[in-house]
């Protein structure tokens, strides 16, 4: 299953990826338009997700079609 978060530069994109820990996901799309926030909450999400045993794939974009191509749920 795939995942494509939108605005995902946002403050509230952590508490999201903590829930999502729980939910088996193939590929996890963190996406805004704001490259410098999504750098910084995209770390984050990361060590989240390594530290959770995550197994699936993780990318960072900035492009809306990458994020919702193919998604389950946006």
């Amino acid at each position: 299953m795939k995942i494509g978060v939108v605005v995902a530069g946002s403050t509230y994109t952590p508490e999201l990826v903590s829930g999502l820990t729980r939910v088996p996901l193939d590929e996890l799309v963190l996406m805004d338009v704001d490259g410098e926030r999504l750098d910084v909450v995209g770390g984050l999400a990361r060590r989240m997700l390594e530290r959770a045993g995550y197994q699936g794939g993780l990318i960072l974009t900035g492009d809306l079609d990458t994020a919702v191509e193919g998604a389950s749920f946006v």
